[in-house]
């Protein structure tokens, strides 16, 4: 057995190092971002990232999709969109003398939310239900969306006028946040003879089937973790809970969404077991957004790079198994 899963972890790390390659045939750098979107597609997780506009946040999601052969929907959240533009409704088929669901945007592997926090309370809300059950209910009818299923959000942090803030509830959805900032010098450059070669053109090939992403997604299930594992797991997010910095720890649901990280990170460096590494690699990513800063209770500009500091502050002060 334990063979058999390292060949086909060997596989997953392979599929990795192949995404990546090919997305940076189009963007440079932003490998924490890439590293999230497939840690988060492995076990069926959504990420939210964040940065100032032109950092192609967008263009990273769409091309993460194109690599892997699935299909990729963008809704740009407005003040004006309505549920029913995300999800879908009932129109009447003349012909058949009956309403008959038209499905929305939803109904994607890949959908990106691109600055969703313009979208009012009432059309954020409408994500919930498909980010947490895979389904959508419309006039009282449930529609399962297609498999594999993961939201790709987008905002800017620094941008307030027109903006509704996600709530704590919505933000705990989301198995991973990302911050990205400005490349470097090096990096800008490289950006410039990319940009002066391809233009706006996305130069991005499938490097995998459908099939083989279900495949990885079914092997990171029978990823090992260490029962010692599993409580450096609880007492990093109880240390959380007890930081004079925070109002508001993380939740048990932050637990398990940070076992299903590290499984799926080590998965995706060819291990068929999750090591204390793994766990520290993920922890700023997938606790970020899941706890509140003392004074800082709004959800935009509520200083994401100090929130990475405070949990960078609770690894140091838990540890790790040896």
């Amino acid at each position: 057995m334990g063979d058999y899963l390292s060949s086909r972890f060997s596989w997953i790390k392979d599929l990795a190092e192949k995404v990546r390659a090919e997305i940076h045939k189009s963007i440079v750098g932003m490998d924490t971002a890439i590293d999230a979107l497939l840690i988060s597609l492995l076990v069926q997780g959504h990420v939210l990232i964040e940065g100032v506009p032109g950092l192609a946040k967008t263009y990273l999601a769409k091309a993460f999709a194109n690599t892997l052969t699935l299909s990729f929907k963008r809704i740009q959240f407005t003040n004006d969109l309505l549920p029913s533009d995300i999800i879908g409704g009932m129109i009447f088929d003349r012909r058949s003398s009956e309403f008959l669901f038209r499905p929305g945007p939803i109904f994607a592997n890949i959908v990106l939310a691109d600055e969703i926090n313009r979208g009012a309370p009432r059309t954020q809300s409408a994500l919930l239900e498909a980010m947490q059950e895979f389904q959508v209910t419309v006039e009282g009818k449930t529609y399962s969306l297609p498999r594999p299923f993961m939201v790709v959000a987008t905002q800017n942090p620094i941008e307030l006028e027109g903006t509704y803030p996600l709530p704590e509830a919505e933000l705990d959805r989301f198995l991973m946040r990302v911050l990205v900032s400005y490349p470097s010098r090096e990096e800008e450059i490289e950006i410039l003879k990319l940009k002066n070669m391809q233009g706006e053109n996305l130069n991005v090939s499938p490097v995998a089937t459908t099939e083989q992403v279900f495949n990885a997604i079914d092997a990171v299930k029978d990823v090992y973790i260490e029962h010692d594992l599993l409580g450096y797991i609880v007492d990093i997010v109880r240390q959380s809970r007890g930081l004079p910095d925070l109002i508001i720890g993380a939740s048990t649901r932050a637990e398990t969404a940070l076992l299903y990280a590290a499984k799926a990170y080590a998965a995706i460096n060819g291990r068929d077991y999750v090591l204390p590494d793994d766990v520290k690699y993920v922890t700023p990513l997938t606790l970020n957004h899941r706890i509140i800063l003392r004074g800082q209770m709004s959800s935009v500009g509520r200083g994401e790079q100090e929130a990475v500091l405070v949990v960078k502050k609770v690894l140091d002060k838990v540890e790790a198994p040896k």
